[in-house]
């Protein structure tokens, strides 16, 4: 068994030196190779991490889409089916504070993998709920399933954003976040249409089956080829784990390290950006839940052409995360942390509220999807600083952070697939959208108040070994 010791910061060594000492502990080797070739190991986990990413929210958009045949034939009215996509999120949102502790304590790889293989077994027992409901209403077992798929799947954020922190240097820190992030644009833009043939093709259960048995095997390829960190990867090159160890932030990450609860709890950035990305939560899960439903009930889109429609957001969002994480990252470069971030959330905050605004006032269906769809990607593109700003502000707790931020993105989130059509009802769609807009809108001007520049940098007890 391997084992890195991380040294107490500040370093007194060189960060070559302790790169070089942690790959010759973990490798068995005398004399490391500061000038061998650079391998991409952590862009090979950051590609493992969309495709969990992805397959998360196939399998969390998947619901939405099949409400519409299962609403059908088992009698549901559209409350009861907010009931059961909010189950998902309630599920979700109440472990993710002990979930990115959890994370932060025991990292990421196994968690990840345990979790992906709960929630793959759960959606392929989704499309059995008809039989264990046994005659009876398929409302509770649906509810039931989702809220379990809703817990399983708490860990996918916390989990990549930690593996993240411990894999990617400072200046590919937003681009890595914003590129596993897509996943939640591809896995939006691939749900729709594929649920929609799959059910057409054969039932609603399908895509149920397939998606299931995809995420198992995933789990056992992540299980097989992951690691906490990269010190711990046999294929990682001595030159690539100097570029990773590069910046002193990404070295303690690899620290186990106590919670400074009361360094976290009293610090105004970390309670501007939990805020911020919790209001943010709403107009997200409006497009994670109703967009679909919104064009086939208000737009009268037949329910081929709503699947492809809908895909349309998550395409956008595909698209604008990686540029914003990108963005994001040269700009920091060029200005700073503070006003990198800053500028990239407040453009894309601006933009989305506007666009919003105006897609619900639309009435012409195609140009109204394009407008939302629009809104919706500039609204993740201004989501990609947060992400990146717990690493910054703590860089060995940044799952932690993350917990705390979206716990409160999901209370708000599981507000929206209820409030959402309660809104419509009384004061009319477009009423219903102004209110995402303006939270979305109010999520921009919070980050204001946040300082990715000012790092918690509590003092270290000996540090604990990562074992391979």
């Amino acid at each position: 068994m391997a084992t890195y010791r991380s040294p107490p910061v500040p370093y007194t060594v060189s960060h070559e030196l302790t790169a070089a000492h942690a790959y010759d502990s973990l490798h068995g080797k005398g004399q490391s190779n500061l000038g061998q070739h650079t391998s991409n190991i952590r862009w090979i986990i950051c590609s493992f991490l969309l495709a969990i990413s992805t397959h998360a929210f196939i399998t969390r958009m998947s619901m939405s889409v099949a409400a519409q045949p299962i609403q059908k034939q088992f009698g549901l009215t559209n409350v009861e089916v907010g009931w059961v996509l909010s189950a998902f999120v309630v599920g979700y949102g109440i472990v993710q504070f002990p979930v990115g502790i959890l994370t932060d304590r025991i990292g990421p790889h196994r968690l990840l993998a345990l979790t992906l293989f709960s929630w793959s077994a759960l959606h392929l027992l989704t499309g059995f709920s008809a039989w264990f409901a046994a005659g009876a209403s398929i409302l509770l077992p649906l509810i039931a399933i989702r809220f379990l798929m809703g817990i399983a799947q708490a860990t996918v954020l916390p989990c990549c954003i930690k593996a993240i922190a411990r894999w990617m240097p400072l200046a590919e820190r937003a681009t890595a976040n914003g590129f596993f992030m897509m996943g939640l644009g591809a896995g939006g833009a691939i749900s729709p249409p594929l649920t929609v043939a799959l059910i057409q093709g054969f039932d609603w259960r399908a895509p149920f089956f397939l998606m299931g048995i995809l995420g198992l095997a995933l789990a056992g390829a992540w299980l097989s080829f992951g690691r906490d960190a990269p010190q711990l990867h046999r294929r990682v090159s001595m030159a690539e784990l100097a570029l990773i160890t590069s910046n002193s932030a990404t070295s303690t990450c690899t620290v186990r390290q106590p919670t400074p609860w009361r360094n976290l709890l009293a610090n105004r950035s970390i309670w501007c950006l939990a805020f911020s990305y919790g209001l943010a939560g709403y107009p997200s899960y409006v497009f994670f839940t109703w967009f679909f439903l919104y064009l086939v009930n208000v737009h009268k889109l037949d329910i081929r052409a709503g699947g492809y429609w809908a895909a349309l957001p998550f395409v956008m969002i595909a698209v604008m995360t990686p540029l914003g994480g990108r963005a994001s990252d040269l700009l920091t470069v060029r200005f700073g942390k503070r006003k990198g971030r800053l500028g990239v959330v407040l453009m894309g905050a601006f933009l989305a509220s506007l666009l919003i605004l105006v897609g619900a006032r639309v009435q012409d269906a195609r140009t109204a999807v394009v407008l939302l769809s629009l809104g919706a990607g500039f609204h993740l593109f201004a989501q990609t600083p947060s992400w990146a700003a717990t690493i910054d502000i703590a860089p060995a707790h940044s799952a932690t952070v993350f917990g705390i931020m979206n716990t409160l993105a999901q209370f708000a989130g599981a507000c929206a697939p209820v409030l959402t059509p309660l809104l419509a009802e009384r004061f009319g769609w477009t009423s219903a959208l102004d209110f995402a807009a303006g939270m979305a809108a109010l999520a921009g001007v919070l980050w204001i108040g946040v300082r990715p520049d000012r790092v918690i940098t509590p003092s270290l007890p000996p540090a604990r070994v990562l074992q391979h």
